[in-house]
């Protein structure tokens, strides 16, 4: 039956069959029969295949041969799988070491970047965020943005934080007063004593502490203090209706900057090692100045890389 229905097999696969035959009659061979298909030759294929399968698994367990049936894996590719299980284990193992040797340099685009240049590119991002390097306005000095840090009837003096890119604490007044306006800064400035334009805002209601405003500059106060000038710009919400017809400094009753320029002439006197000089009043056409004024050396100090506000400048 064996050749008869597969007459392709050669002597020895016969041979084969013929000894399961004999030495187990029920394996059944005759089932394979019917998986047989025809090509074009008109010879068996399918039916060959899985008589020559089954008579290979069956040799095995009849006679101990053991390779099929315990692993059909080719011994090759065990030994590829043992030496990457292996490989994979070290790796595992020794992670850590690993992880501590890498070079700490960074990838980008397949180029190496060094410590150096990596700190510098972190220094950019925060510049991004810095409250400093904020536009200082496009119809400046007519209309410049200020960043609000104290609201209006505040004790707490509140100052940008360069380095944590937030507002913090920086003390409570000593005396008793509290700032008759909002206050903040322009960024894109910088004053003689290192930091940026001081600016009181006049209104009615405090602002959010962390906002910025556009305002339109109205005079500037003389100041010097224990770290060098320190002018205090005056001016108004460039949106709010109330104040569209206060424009120069005649249009702020005189009341109102006495109360300003008594405010910084005591704000620090129960403080140590902390003085205030306080001079007179600039109109309009002198704040503008000033604006531009600070705006350039503010320009000229980037150039440089110096100055405290730009710690974190790229």
């Amino acid at each position: 039956e064996v050749e008869s229905s597969s007459p392709m097999l050669s002597s020895a696969t016969r041979k084969l069959a013929c000894n399961l035959r004999a030495a187990r009659p029920g394996l059944g061979f005759r089932a394979a029969s019917k998986f047989s298909t025809s090509t074009k030759s008109g010879r068996g294929t399918t039916g060959l295949a899985q008589l020559v399968i089954s008579a290979t698994a069956a040799a095995g367990m009849i006679l101990g041969f053991g390779a099929y049936a315990e692993d059909s894996t080719p011994p090759m590719l065990l030994s590829k799988l043992a030496e990457a299980k292996g490989q994979g284990g070290e790796e595992k193992k020794n992670g850590s070491v690993d992880k501590e040797e890498t070079p700490k340099t960074k990838q980008q685009g397949g180029a190496s970047i060094s410590a150096a240049e990596a700190k510098k590119k972190r220094k950019k991002r925060l510049n991004a965020r810095s409250a400093y390097s904020v536009k200082i306005g496009k119809k400046m000095p007519e209309e410049v943005a200020c960043f609000v840090e104290v609201a209006k009837g505040s004790r707490n003096k509140y100052e940008w934080d360069e380095e944590l890119g937030h507002i913090t604490l920086d003390r409570v007044l000593h005396s008793a007063v509290f700032y008759p306006h909002n206050y903040g800064f322009v960024p894109q400035t910088l004053c003689g004593d290192g930091d940026p334009l001081d600016v009181l805002i006049m209104g009615d209601d405090p602002l959010q502490p962390g906002c910025f405003v556009d305002v339109r500059p109205i005079g500037y106060l003389v100041m010097k203090d224990e770290k060098g000038t320190d002018e205090k710009l005056l001016a108004v919400a460039a949106k709010d209706p109330r104040l569209y017809e206060v424009r120069t400094i005649r249009n702020v009753p005189i009341h109102v900057l006495d109360e300003i320029t008594q405010f910084f002439e005591t704000y620090k006197t129960l403080e140590k090692n902390k003085w205030v000089k306080v001079g007179a009043w600039k109109g309009t056409t002198e704040a503008k100045q000033l604006i531009e004024e600070t705006h350039r050396f503010y320009l000229e100090e980037k150039e440089k890389g110096a100055g405290s506000v730009f710690e974190f400048q790229s």
